[in-house]
């Protein structure tokens, strides 16, 4: 306890068990949520408080400013603490950025014609993440997509106790660059905060917004988030893919700032009050309040018609879907794309944006919101709440990450692991 800083030992001392906490930090905006869960159901948890705060010193790719980002973080903390009444100590934390890969991996081991162990899983999910390049990378996540007995048509979801001569598994495997990962690590740190789970941001986007139907059957979950659109893809109740497509909802804005001659900050308030994706919908002739730049370099007020918005605007969504159709058209999931999408993020909001995702998918599309809406309240029921709403919900939805115990397997017989799981047992050690 030498090592403890006063503030975080009080926070240590005064959390209440069965909290839990999650912070995502994205391009636009960082959101602490507390809540804890009622017992009723893995998707029934009580919002204690929300805070966010705009983020400063970091672009999606990376940390820009470690101070302004640690300021961030401290603040959008402070504030959920405040309104939840209670004090934090761990975070679930998101991890997004366009280096954060995917890939789909094999391994198979021969039990003998034995019932499969608890031991045996667990030796495979270790050969498995051994097939992954991790060269200054961190393995984030694992998770089992399907294993299949003897070779069989059939596929298990759980193959513990089943008598099998082979047992085979295809896994999901997240990986991260190992500086992004570290400095993260560090920045939470920083503000006085342990870390109990990483888990990719496009994933947790789907587990805050999927139902149950939609992770069981089958869907492709994209999150239009400010800097960045994440794809990720669902098979057999488990996370199986996941892809980014480097545009979203400030690439648009940037878009109408340069097109209508005005500041960024003008042109992201014409998008939200005026914006639409729909070239053929109504209300195009309608004439708006657009301001813009004069001589002077002074915002001046002009109006300009809706139509004119819709087509600085349309030609970016319509980029951004061509590149998801390309991505997932190269993706390890290919044979197997389900046919629904699922549509979120702050920039799925604007108008005219499911018919184009439609087109270019040629698949029903549906806008998802968070799940837990009912728990979050109206401010923040939205889709641009997806991801910190499923990081909160994560460790109630019992998926599971192969990802520590694959790491520890290959500590024993190589006798190294990542440097993220070093760096969450120091953290947990020290803090």
């Amino acid at each position: 306890m030498a090592n403890l800083s006063a503030k975080r030992l009080a926070r240590l001392q005064s959390q209440r068990a069965g909290t839990v906490a999650a912070l995502d930090i994205g391009c636009s905006k960082t959101t602490c949520l507390i809540g804890r869960p009622d017992g009723s159901g893995p998707r029934r948890i009580q919002i204690l408080g929300a805070g966010r705060q705009q983020t400063r010193g970091y672009n999606g790719s990376g940390i820009t400013d470690m101070d302004g980002l640690e300021r961030t973080i401290r603040v959008a903390v402070e504030d959920a603490e405040r309104e939840a009444g209670e004090p934090i100590s761990e975070v679930i934390l998101g991890v997004s950025g366009p280096q954060v890969v995917s890939c789909l991996v094999e391994a198979q081991i021969e039990p003998g014609g034995r019932p499969v162990t608890g031991r045996d899983v667990r030796r495979l999910h270790a050969q498995a993440i051994a097939r992954v390049p991790q060269k200054n990378s961190d393995v984030l996540a694992a998770w089992p997509v399907v294993y299949t007995i003897d070779r069989a048509a059939g596929r298990v979801r759980q193959p513990v106790g089943m008598i099998a001569n082979t047992l085979h598994v295809r896994m999901a495997v997240i990986t991260a660059p190992r500086s992004i990962v570290r400095n993260l690590i560090e920045c939470v740190g920083r503000a006085h905060l342990g870390i109990t789970k990483l888990v990719p941001s496009s994933i947790a986007s789907g587990l805050g917004t999927l139902i149950e139907d939609e992770l069981e059957n089958g869907t492709i979950c994209i999150d239009m988030g400010a800097g960045i659109t994440a794809v990720s893809v669902f098979l057999n109740g488990a996370p199986a893919w996941l892809g980014l497509v480097p545009a979203g909802g400030q690439h648009v804005t940037a878009d109408l700032a340069q097109g209508l001659g005005t500041t960024f900050a003008a042109a992201e308030r014409i998008k939200t009050m005026f914006g639409t994706a729909d070239l053929e919908g109504p209300g195009l002739a309608e004439r708006v309040e657009a301001a813009r730049l004069g001589d002077d370099g002074r915002l001046h007020a002009t109006r300009t018609e809706r139509g004119e918005i819709a087509r600085i605007i349309a030609p970016r969504i319509e980029e951004t879907f061509e590149l998801v159709a390309q991505l997932l058209e190269t993706s390890d999931v290919r044979k197997v794309l389900p046919h629904r999408v699922v549509l979120t993020g702050g920039a799925s909001q604007l108008p005219g944006i499911r018919e184009v995702a439609s087109r270019y998918l040629r698949a029903p599309v549906r806008l998802g919101r968070p799940v837990i809406a009912e728990f979050l309240g109206e401010a923040l029921a939205t889709p641009a709440f997806s991801t910190a709403s499923g990081l909160i919900l994560y460790p109630e939805l019992g998926f599971a990450d192969a990802a520590r115990a694959g790491v520890a397997s290959t500590e024993d017989t190589a006798g190294s692991g990542t440097l993220v799981n070093t760096a969450l047992r120091w953290l947990k050690e020290n803090f």
